[in-house]
């Protein structure tokens, strides 16, 4: 049995090799589709991975309380979330922090130095909820934030940014004309939620924020926040926190008790798990995606069989004239679908491995991870596709009577 099975491979290699271009060609789609099958899958399970690590820097223990972007019709004349509601919120037990959270873009200037940066208005809490801690300097402190002072912690990347090699502490920045002092600076600490990239941005006071620079989405009104970050002490008990938190803005801005809110309240646990499961979509996506060279390959496959079948008519006559059966022609044509098919299956693995190197080590914004099952499973579904495509060629071949083959010009 085995020494069949390696003549039939050997004779399969022969034939494959006896029309190098036309098995080069035929091969190419496989090759294509398993390099982005293990390309895409590649780069959907690096995403996945990046997203968990980053989400996992913030922590599930933080909540997000704002006013909802698509308002309930029925909800006339909503309250935005201000300092009343933060100052509530903080009286609970269940909160360990909570923060106004105020996000603008400015324009900053130091000397020469021109650059833009996001700036958040807060207050101390912020650094109790993000757990940010200060490499040089200090925070700014509550006193600053009662008296509006035109103070400001900067990022690392931020403050390397503007002032190269040089100690930013207590230097004078301009925020949009306006002298800024710089009283601290962050240690690397990555996004802090919601957008904003600790590193590259800096801090400032709420109350300098909307008084003097007028930042936020509600430009109208100086009490509105964009958001408040809120951090709560135990995770095991934030669904009960959260409904502690929601009868206490209720009650701050005065809603009927049979009225719908006018705020919402998000908690990380669940963009955690929105994130992964559109992660993971897409990830599927990419590898249909792939899958879907691999089937146009494999049409391509059984096309170049059949058209083999069709010239090698008179060799099959001659085969079963001699005393080859019908499985055994099926067998070699079988095979050598399957052979072509694993050979542009084991170039596509090489490529795809390659492509995934290349984007890892030169995009940053495009993470990318290679998985040992995706090799094997893009090798496995190339396999199969010669079985799958090559099955009818072969079938179509073991059919054909030795006359009627003899007789074929």
């Amino acid at each position: 049995m085995i020494d069949t099975l390696l003549s039939v491979f050997r004779i399969s290699v022969k034939a494959i090799f006896a029309n190098k271009m036309r098995s080069a060609l035929t091969s190419l789609g496989i090759v294509i589709g398993v390099a982005a099958v293990i390309t895409m899958l590649a780069v959907g399970t690096g995403t996945q991975q990046s997203m968990s690590e980053r989400f996992s820097r913030f922590g599930t223990n933080i909540l997000y309380l704002r006013q909802p972007w698509d308002l309930d019709e029925s909800i006339s004349s909503p309250k935005d979330v201000t300092m009343d509601d933060v100052r509530a919120i903080r009286r609970l037990p269940g909160v360990e922090a909570a923060a106004p959270y105020i996000s603008s873009g400015f324009d900053v200037k130091y000397g020469y130095t021109s650059t833009s940066i996001d700036v958040l208005a807060t207050d101390t809490d912020i650094f109790k909820t993000y757990d940010w801690e200060i490499e040089k300097g200090r925070e700014f402190t509550e006193r600053e934030v009662d008296d509006y002072a035109q103070v400001a912690v900067l990022g690392a990347t931020a403050a390397q940014t503007i002032f190269n090699d040089v100690d930013a502490v207590g230097k004078t920045v301009i925020f949009d004309n306006i002298p800024f002092k710089v009283v601290g600076v962050m240690k690397k600490n990555g996004q802090g939620g919601m957008g904003f990239d600790m590193d590259e941005g800096t801090l400032i006071p709420y109350t300098t924020g909307k008084v003097k620079m007028n930042t936020g989405w509600n430009k109208s009104d100086r009490r509105a926040l964009d958001r408040v970050i809120i951090r709560v002490k135990d995770f095991n008990t934030i669904e009960q926190t959260k409904e502690e938190i929601a009868n206490t803005v209720r009650n701050t801005h005065k809603i009927h008790p049979l009225a719908e809110d006018d705020f919402q309240l998000d908690d990380f646990a669940s963009f955690v798990e929105e994130a992964k499961a559109a992660s993971k979509t897409m990830g599927i996506l990419l590898g249909v995606i792939g899958a879907v060279s691999l089937l146009v390959g494999g049409i391509g496959v059984m096309n170049i069989m059949l058209v083999s079948v069709t010239e090698r008519t008179r060799e099959i006559g001659i085969r079963m004239a001699i005393g080859a059966t019908s499985a055994d022609i099926r067998l070699q044509f079988l095979a050598e679908a399957v052979t072509l098919s694993c050979i542009g299956g084991l170039v596509g693995v090489l490529i795809g491995i390659v492509a995934t190197l290349i984007v890892a080590a030169n995009s940053t914004s495009i993470p990318a991870q290679l998985s040992i099952p995706s090799i094997f499973i893009a090798f496995g579904f190339s396999a199969a596709t010669g079985i799958f495509f090559g099955y009818y060629p072969a079938h179509k071949a073991s059919k054909l009577t030795p006359i009627d083959a003899l007789r074929y010009e």
